[in-house]
């Protein structure tokens, strides 16, 4: 390894304390809002998620990515009407598309439950339910950082605990739904072989829980299963739950579950958004959507024509060569081997003339200083060089040269400088 690598990897380590985070800056990004399932820190969820196998023991439980896509959970949920599976959503935005929907209502409606735990929620999801959501861009302020809001304090209460109010001095938990007190589809319903209730349309939904005197805790039943919203997703973070008494507001959602779950999905979403992975899902954008058009277009034309019959392969023909450096190579062969090195010494001179006077334009009449200098500047060589050559090309024209081997080794070595350096 050379010194100057090692100047580099000292100054390097010289920098590497510089480049730590300020303390400011790691307490800020201590307190961010990530709602992982295995993240520690105040606004993680870990402790929601490791609580499930206490309430739901013996439950198969699985973790699905955020950016899981409803639209194919045949092929990847594992559910029937004897199986029943709890689905649990947490995060701040939670947009689907409308096959997602579809399927996702299609998986309640077999006998399943989801809750979806969210800030914002898709429009299409509010006014399909008539239940829309009040309140939580307080979330969106600065996601970063400690904040105190004294008015989150006994904010949250379960009808299950009357009388008993949860909060914290976090952030928000106010959301809240508004919901209509007529909704048209309360008596929409149907029963089974069994004569239980099966609901083929949303209902009026049960509030399990408040926020103040607002519902944010509903439940839609639906066919055999039920949708459940909750308007206060912190509810489930580190730092609500540690406060004292809070892990008993968490006792109170998971109760509210049926306790005949088999199969358990946790899914942390964040900011989902309303895409999907089929082909619908890249359709909806113009740009995508016209470069498909011109890709396709271009396939058709490219089976057309290509579909009709081939022109016959024309053959390839051999450039011309350039007989005359053939012709010249042979003659300078045929001077040497006969011992005339005085005649193919001028042939060669008349020759780099020639050449001088096509691709420099010199006259080369005189062979003055002045064409020396002239040469020298238009091919680069060192004046020295062109000087030398110069002379021999004297020595030749007067006959006053030794024309030995070793002479035509010198005069061609020096020529072909010239050669070279011009291409």
């Amino acid at each position: 390894m050379s010194k100057g690598r090692y100047v580099i990897i000292g100054l390097l380590l010289l920098l590497l304390p510089g480049c730590k985070p300020d303390k400011a800056t790691v307490e800020r990004m201590k307190w961010r809002i990530t709602l992982g399932y295995e993240d520690k820190s105040p606004y993680g969820t870990y402790l929601a998620y490791q609580s499930l196998k206490y309430y739901f023991p013996g439950v198969a439980m699985e973790t699905l990515s955020g950016r899981f896509r409803f639209d194919d959970m045949d092929a990847k949920m594992k559910y029937s009407n004897y199986n029943r599976s709890l689905l649990i959503m947490e995060g701040l935005d939670f947009y689907l598309s409308d096959e997602e929907w579809a399927e996702l209502k299609k998986f309640i409606r077999d006998g399943n439950e989801v809750v979806i735990f969210g800030s914002r929620f898709d429009s299409k999801i509010q006014s399909e339910l008539q239940c829309y959501k009040t309140g939580g861009m307080e979330d969106y302020v600065d996601l970063f950082g400690v904040k105190t809001f004294g008015e989150n304090k006994n904010v949250l209460e379960l009808n299950s605990q009357p009388g008993k109010r949860y909060g914290y001095s976090g952030r928000f938990l106010k959301g809240y739904f508004d919901v209509p007190l007529d909704n048209p589809n309360t008596t929409v319903h149907d029963t089974d072989d069994s004569g239980n209730i099966v609901y083929s349309e949303w209902t009026y939904p049960d509030t399990l829980g408040f926020a103040g005197t607002h519902p944010d805790f509903v439940r839609y039943p639906y066919g055999k299963g039920h949708l459940t919203l909750h308007a206060a997703p912190l509810a489930l973070s580190n730092y609500f739950l540690l406060q004292d008494g809070n892990e008993q507001y968490l006792s109170g959602i998971w109760q509210a579950f049926p306790g005949d779950i088999t199969h358990l999905y946790w899914c942390i979403y964040a900011k989902r958004a309303a895409e999907s992975s089929s082909l619908g899902g890249l359709w909806k954008y113009p740009a995508t959507k016209y470069a498909m058009l011109l890709a396709l277009m271009a396939l058709l034309l490219y089976v057309l024509f290509e579909g009709k019959r081939k022109q016959r392969i024309i053959p390839i023909i051999a450039p011309l060569r350039n007989e005359s450096v053939s012709f010249v190579e042979t003659v300078g062969r045929l001077y040497y081997n006969k011992g005339h090195h005085a005649n193919l010494a001028e042939k060669m001179v008349q020759q780099f003339l020639e050449w001088v006077r096509m691709h420099y334009f010199l006259n080369t009449n005189l062979l003055n200083e002045n064409f020396i200098q002239q040469l020298t500047i238009k091919s680069g060589q060192p004046e020295a060089t062109v000087r030398g050559l110069m002379e021999m090309i004297h020595e030749i024209k007067l006959g006053d040269a030794k024309t030995d081997d070793a002479y035509l080794y010198q005069l061609y070595n020096t020529i072909q400088q010239f050669y070279k350096k011009k291409h």
